[in-house]
């Protein structure tokens, strides 16, 4: 009967073993994961020419945002429905300064 006890004993101490190991490894991937992405510089930050202003134009009927010279967005926006002021405009392509220029232009074109 005692060796049952010490039988059942040492398993569940096997099995907290386990489960400390477990949860000390898995505390580590997390650590390194965190320390990986503390060190790793945003992508935003990385990108040369992020003074270059955005210009939207329109190509195949579909409205295109670009930044120097690279396509940023290809919307669903159809710049055939726009009045004709804007779709000559679009032609010539319209600079925007900012982000928040963008976001506008977007908002008056999408709804």
């Amino acid at each position: 009967m005692m060796q049952g006890f010490y039988l059942l004993t040492m398993q569940r101490l096997k099995r907290r073993r386990r489960i400390a190991a477990f949860a000390c490894a898995a505390a580590l991937t997390c650590a390194g994961f965190a320390v990986h992405a503390r060190l790793t510089v945003p992508p935003a930050i990385q990108t040369a020419g992020a003074d270059l202003p955005y210009v939207a134009h329109s190509e195949d009927g579909r409205l295109l945002i670009s930044r120097g010279g690279e396509t940023l967005l290809r919307t669903e926006i159809d710049t055939r429905t726009l009045p004709a002021a804007d779709q000559t405009a679009l032609a010539q392509g319209i600079t925007l300064s900012d982000a928040a220029a963008l976001a506008r232009l977007l908002e008056d074109y999408g709804s």
